[in-house]
């Protein structure tokens, strides 16, 4: 027995196809000539005495999966205007509610005519793709069924999040708009709290890491560019393997891609047909249209006002009031599709009362944010991604779960805090200390703060003191090793950069003194590179003479020359270079003794003579 329930209407498929023709032939000619047709060329123009068809083909498949996600982000939405189109038309939405098909029935038709339009020229083009790799001998079926994975996940992810944001929608543009914002949203609110933040909360440094993680998947351009592609290598037995990067976030975004398409389902099958050209179509959504516009253009109008008008706190407040306020009338206009919305003025004032009350709480700290020092039995390790001072001319960072360390950090941190009224600017003899710290707490929890402030260097024998924390930090062994990091680059070593602050003497040379090769060289480069041997041998002398102390040690109050550095620069183990930067002082006789056997070998080979003003 038939169903009495339709759930397809393939008159409807049809029809739709073949209306919007142009959504899905524009989309099949730009991967035509993308893909097959490119393929076709370059193919033809390799000399077949050394040509490797096979790995051609399957780079220009893999370079091409780059370009999925832009044609994905374009493409769906234009379609989910295209088949639900008539939504936004009173007419036609009057015409389709007559029709004797169920909404349910309605819905798939559209929808599936809609997926159509982006996953049947993908087929098209992966099977031409195919034929023309096959005519030149190469198999790349591997390659391309990845190219397709990737094509169906993007595409039905963005085109079920396009119809999902139609289905708010009472008129065709404010779908694009949508869409386009919800996109964004969530990376563009916390990179506008996080600069709220730290304008107005002293010693911000950002955020833990779950909402930059939760922002990351909320944004899924950004989430699939980095992480979704195509990856190609060739082992020693130089037969390529393909792989395929992302696997896992396609599967989550198709995952979310159902959701989205049983949630427009739902939101479907209870649309009023009268709300056809509302700019929102769902009653309930109204307010929170409303108030997210207020907000936003209290947030983002409040901060361009006060960078024009200056940024102080004052006018960036009153223009954020002010905006939120405007925001909150030009949404209600939007709404009614009226100007006349003034006599509607309790929700403008609820908001603008909301960012006054916003602004207190962070200006006047009533959260205790920047008065907040964890005690050390709370704390499990630190991270101390950058600590400079007046005295050691920059530094990396170290990690510890010394219970010392993490006290002596603590001081340095309550020392930063008791200058928050100040900023931590230095005056007299004090010293400046920059500080980043991340701490791990034994809840499971986060700290972070970043501090530039001042200290005292004379009571560095006082036990608790700032400076007396700060120097057993910089005599603790294995905190200096750490902050270096010479094992790591002993291990991956590319080259050194070798920089003399004091090559040639400016007093010298306007007084007209000659300008000799070395000065020429100093002054146009500023730096020498070395590689190889001569690498290896600067970064075994530099590390000889740390482990004998003659450099890297720092003291509180005693300020270091800067006339020598030397960049050492290795790679990780994903490829990416480091540096690891190191002050030579004048007591590293094994680095200087390197410098001077390695600089003249070097500047002679450059075409320069005499080494003598580089090396005093």
């Amino acid at each position: 027995m038939r169903s009495g329930t339709s759930f397809f209407n393939g008159t409807v498929f049809k029809k739709t196809v073949a209306r919007y023709w142009p959504v899905w032939a524009a989309y099949l000619v730009v991967w035509l000539v993308c893909l097959p047709l490119n393929m076709l060329m370059q193919l033809q123009g390799l000399d077949p005495q050394f040509a490797h068809y096979a790995y051609t083909a399957e780079n220009i498949l893999a370079s091409s999966a780059e370009a999925l996600l832009p044609a994905a982000v374009v493409f769906a939405p234009l379609a989910a205007m295209a088949v639900f189109s008539h939504l936004y038309n009173s007419r036609s939405a009057n015409f389709f509610g007559a029709l004797p098909v169920r909404r349910e029935g309605l819905f798939l038709t559209h929808y599936l005519a809609g997926l159509a339009f982006l996953l049947v020229p993908d087929l098209i083009v992966g099977a031409l793709t195919l034929l023309v790799g096959a005519a030149f001998g190469a198999n790349c079926l591997t390659t391309a069924l990845y190219w397709l994975l990737i094509a169906f996940g993007e595409g039905f992810f963005f085109y079920s999040f396009a119809v999902f944001c139609g289905m708010f929608a009472g008129h065709i543009l404010a779908l694009p708009a949508f869409y386009a914002i919800f996109n964004a949203l969530a990376a563009a609110l916390i990179m506008m709290f996080e600069f709220i933040w730290s304008q107005f909360y002293y010693g911000y440094y950002r955020f833990g890491d779950i909402l930059p993680q939760a922002a990351d998947w909320l944004t899924p351009t950004y989430r699939i560019a980095y992480n979704v592609d195509i990856e190609i290598t060739i082992p020693p037995s130089k037969v390529s393997e393909v792989a395929l990067q992302g696997g896992g976030t396609l599967a989550v975004y198709a995952g979310a891609a159902l959701v989205l398409t049983a949630a427009a389902f739902l939101l479907y099958r209870r649309r009023r047909l009268e709300t056809a050209g509302d700019v929102v179509a769902v009653a309930p959504m109204k307010p929170v249209f409303k108030y997210s516009v207020s907000f936003c253009a209290g947030l983002f109008f409040g901060w361009v006002t006060a960078l024009v008008l200056g940024e102080s706190t004052e006018v960036w407040i009153a223009a954020s009031v002010v905006w939120a306020v405007a925001g909150c009338f030009i949404a209600q206009m939007i709404l009614d599709k009226s100007f006349k919305v003034f006599k509607k003025w309790k929700g403008p004032a609820v908001m603008g009362l909301v960012f006054c009350a916003l602004f207190a709480v962070v200006c006047f700290d009533l959260t205790g944010y920047e008065t907040r020092v964890p005690e050390a039995a709370d704390v499990d390790s630190v991270i101390v991604t950058y600590l400079s001072s007046s005295w050691d001319n920059g530094s990396s960072g170290f990690e510890t779960s010394d219970p010392a360390r993490i006290g002596d950090l603590i001081i340095l941190h309550k020392a930063a805090v008791d200058q928050r009224d100040r900023g931590g600017v230095p005056g007299g003899t004090h010293g400046s200390v920059n500080l980043t710290l991340v701490y791990r707490l034994k809840s499971g929890g986060t700290l972070s703060r970043d501090y530039s402030f001042a200290i005292e260097p004379g009571p560095v024998d006082q036990e608790g003191s700032p400076a007396w924390a700060l120097e057993r930090i910089y005599s603790d062994p294995a905190l200096i090793a750490a902050r270096f990091g010479f094992d790591q680059a002993a291990e991956a070593l590319h080259h050194v950069n070798y920089v003399d602050h004091d090559w040639y003497d400016n007093e010298k040379l306007e007084e007209g003194a000659e300008l000799t090769p070395e000065y020429k060289y100093g002054q146009t480069y500023g730096s020498m590179t070395f590689t190889g041997t001569d690498a290896r041998a600067l970064l075994e002398a530099a590390k000889a003479d740390f482990a004998a102390g003659r450099l890297g040690q720092f003291h509180v109050g005693q300020h270091q020359e800067t006339r020598r550095t030397l960049d050492f620069t290795y790679r990780d183990e994903e490829g990416f270079l480091h540096d690891m930067e190191v002050t030579v002082p004048d007591t590293a006789a094994e680095t200087l003794a390197a410098l001077e056997r390695i600089i003249p070998a070097f500047l002679e080979h450059e075409g320069f003579t005499g080494t003598e003003q580089v090396l005093e």
